[in-house]
């Protein structure tokens, strides 16, 4: 079945023309979508069962998924916004959801039919989203190895001075989105953030702040298990050598935030107190 390999090197979901070009012939395709074995999301595009639900609304709506969840789609952080963004021709006639926003464009041409390239993403993520998670984009691609500093520099060489600046913002060191909100607000409230700091012992911590306080941040889905749990409470005992630590949750960070700042600069500030000082 050459069009599943076809398929597989476009994500998942090609035009007629791009399985074509690839010697795959209509007739291959019509007797794969009368089996089951294929969707046809609309005329001339055909998807992978396991496409993914976003991408196969986006080609059905006519556009390409764009900002955030074109993000997401690449394994970045994608923020806060569940609504579907995407990127449509102005000529379009056959419109999106009531939920997606819409990002018009008068021509969309790129080698994946549902989703805008990476350079387009981070683009359109500066444009649309707010500078915290904009910025948490860009880091999470930095980390990643999707994009370099060089890259990011490139793809807004031309953009407006206000999008410049917020790409200027970003560097690597956020393994999550979270991690980089993190160290957004903290250094926005004058604190010095190392990220992804190795302590002997320990292996590697998400941030050290200030050089006194070690933080751990938790996703959503960590503590899945009994063995998850104990290694966290090694970790925290072997950092409660080496110094200060904290460990807060992505919950936490997204909806407690001033608890967890005032929490954060309330060990701090119990550190200078009792003569550990800072680096500041």
């Amino acid at each position: 079945m050459k069009w599943l390999n076809v398929l597989g090197q476009h994500g998942g979901i090609a035009t007629l023309r791009q399985l074509v070009d690839e010697r795959v012939t209509a007739r291959e395709l019509t007797a794969a979508v009368r089996e089951g074995r294929l969707l046809r999301p609309r005329r001339g595009v055909y998807a992978l069962l396991s496409a993914p639900p976003t991408a196969l609304a986006a080609v059905a709506g006519g556009g390409r998924l764009s900002c955030v969840s074109a993000a997401r789609s690449y394994g970045l952080w994608g923020g806060v916004d569940g609504r579907l963004h995407l990127r449509v021709p102005s000529h379009a006639t056959r419109l999106p959801a009531d939920n997606s926003v819409r990002h018009w464009v008068d021509s969309d041409r790129h080698r994946e039919c549902w989703r805008v390239s990476v350079a387009d993403c981070l683009r359109s993520v500066v444009a649309c989203a707010s500078r915290e998670t904009a910025v948490a984009v860009l880091d999470t691609a930095l980390s990643s190895g999707l994009v370099t500093l060089e890259t990011v520099n490139d793809v807004f060489a031309h953009q407006p001075r206000s999008a410049r600046a917020v790409a200027g913002q970003s560097r690597p060191g956020s393994d999550s989105g979270i991690e980089s909100l993190v160290r957004q607000r903290l250094e926005s409230r004058g604190h010095i953030v190392e990220q992804q700091v190795h302590v002997a012992g320990v292996g590697r911590v998400d941030m050290r702040i200030d050089g006194v306080l070690y933080l751990e941040l938790d996703g959503y889905a960590y503590h899945s298990g009994r063995e998850a749990f104990e290694r966290d409470r090694a970790r925290d005992a072997a950092l409660a050598l080496a110094g200060k630590r904290l460990r807060v949750s992505a919950r936490q960070v997204l909806e407690e935030w001033e608890q967890v700042a005032a929490l954060v600069e309330g060990v701090l500030v119990d550190s200078e107190n009792r003569g550990m000082g800072s680096v500041r």
